[in-house]
């Protein structure tokens, strides 16, 4: 048993300070850059990474009352299932995305002539990411595609999770030393972590951790394994997955469970919780970041999609896990996954990444980019850009645009590629990265 600490808030209002600071909690985090291409520099291939669109809490709103001793908001679809809100939302960001990379697409007056160098390929675990998919390559391609590529319905696909499709397997002797010591990592008291647990407290049972069944967010963390796996719970559990509940049901446009005296939002309740959003969703980033982006967890889990995008991204002939290959005619190529995707390719590419108007660094829709460019001396490079959805812009279905805080990409710079004036990678660098974790964590 482990014990995180958290801070109590004197206040509530003090729960909320320091809302500023990043929201990772890492020595060395990859920062956003702004470094254009160099001049002739030509974009050959892009391959892009999403989350899948807003949707319901993944476990019945019982389940949620239960854990949390709150009635919470109802949802127009069964947990965790894709809302019309949802899929609107997404089909904002794949036309955006669309006129984004447009360029890279064959120019031409003959219909659906360019829909040949796009290609979607959806996780097949979930309804959500299928459905996902076929908005993403509806958008992508202007219409003339509405159907993404995937497994049969239900399978693991081991693009996005190689330990479920059994192609990786984990020993909980290496495993669990290096979680134990992620777990018991000091918070240092000015940071926003710390705060998180006693935010939520405030809201939710003020009491909570004095009473026998009452919601106690700052609960010591408990470690064990089962079916192959290792678990967590506790109190960050419980403060994160509230945290991205709240996240979701705010992004869907419902009453607030914490604010709202009524069946209609208010713009004071709205305000409220965009405050309290920024002072928990922390929490859900320090969870990802000690389970999630863990290199002993995400290496066996993502290697497989990581050997992918490489082999790619090196013009390789590609095989599915359907056994198919990769088109050699596609140019914009999208992998529709979960913020589980999002948070192993962070951890494998050397990635980080946070926004001033959106707390949840992987939330619906959150689209990672890899992007190919060759330099005029012929030599290629690999560029990151990550394209997210403001809180308002999810919570309005608000069309996104290139200008600032309006849907424009944020340049990224691995920390595994020494070249951090012009944030890009080379291909053997990147290789050379992979392969070293693969060889720690395998």
């Amino acid at each position: 048993m482990f014990r995180i600490r958290f801070l109590p808030c004197l206040f509530f209002s003090s729960c909320f300070a320091g809302l500023a600071a990043p929201l990772g909690v890492r020595a060395e985090t990859a920062r956003p850059v702004s470094a254009p291409a160099p001049s002739g520099a030509v974009l050959e291939k892009v391959l892009l990474i999403s989350r899948h669109g807003i949707r319901s809490p993944t476990k019945p709103l019982a389940a949620l009352e239960k854990k949390t001793g709150r009635a919470w908001s109802g949802w127009p679809v069964p947990p965790g299932e894709l809302t019309d809100h949802g899929r609107a939302n997404l089909a904002l960001m794949g036309q955006f995305l669309q006129s984004w990379y447009a360029p890279l697409l064959p120019q031409t007056s003959a219909p659906c002539a360019s829909a040949k160098a796009v290609f979607v390929w959806a996780d097949s675990a979930d309804t959500r990411t299928r459905q996902s998919g076929d908005i993403l390559s509806h958008a992508l391609t202007q219409g003339c595609t509405s159907t993404a590529h995937s497994l049969p319905a239900g399978q693991h696909d081991p693009l996005f999770n190689a330990l479920a499709a059994g192609q990786a397997h984990l020993d909980p002797q290496r495993v669990m030393p290096p979680l134990t010591r992620a777990f018991q990592q000091d918070i240092p008291p000015d940071r926003p972590e710390a705060h998180a647990a006693s935010a939520l407290q405030a809201v939710f049972g003020p009491n909570g951790c004095q009473k026998r069944k009452g919601p106690c967010f700052s609960a010591p963390t408990v470690l064990s394994w089962k079916k192959g796996l290792p678990h967590a719970t506790g109190g960050l559990n419980l403060s994160a997955s509230t945290a991205e509940n709240l996240l979701l049901e705010y992004e869907q446009g419902l009453p607030s469970t914490v604010f709202a005296s009524s069946q209609t939002a208010t713009d004071n309740d709205a305000a409220r919780t965009r405050q309290l959003l920024a002072a928990v969703l922390p929490a859900h980033a320090l969870q990802s970041d000690r389970l999630r982006r863990l290199p002993a967890l995400a290496v066996p889990r993502g290697h497989v999609l990581a050997e992918t995008l490489l082999t790619a991204l090196a013009e390789q002939p590609v095989s599915l896990p359907d056994s198919s290959a990769l088109p050699a005619s596609a140019r914009l190529i999208l992998f529709a996954g979960h913020d589980t995707t999002l948070d192993m390719l962070a951890t494998l590419f050397g990635l980080d990444w946070s926004f001033p108007d959106q707390p949840d660094r992987t939330a619906p829709d959150t689209t990672l980019a890899f992007e190919l460019w060759r330099l005029p001396d012929g030599q290629k490079d690999v560029r990151f850009r990550v394209f997210h959805q403001s809180l308002e812009q999810l919570r309005q279905a608000q069309p996104m645009s290139s200008q600032a805080g309006q849907g424009s990409p944020l340049l990224l710079h691995s920390r595994f590629c020494p070249n951090t004036a012009q944030a890009a990678c080379t291909l053997d660098d990147l290789t050379l990265s992979v392969n070293k974790l693969k060889e720690q964590d395998l």
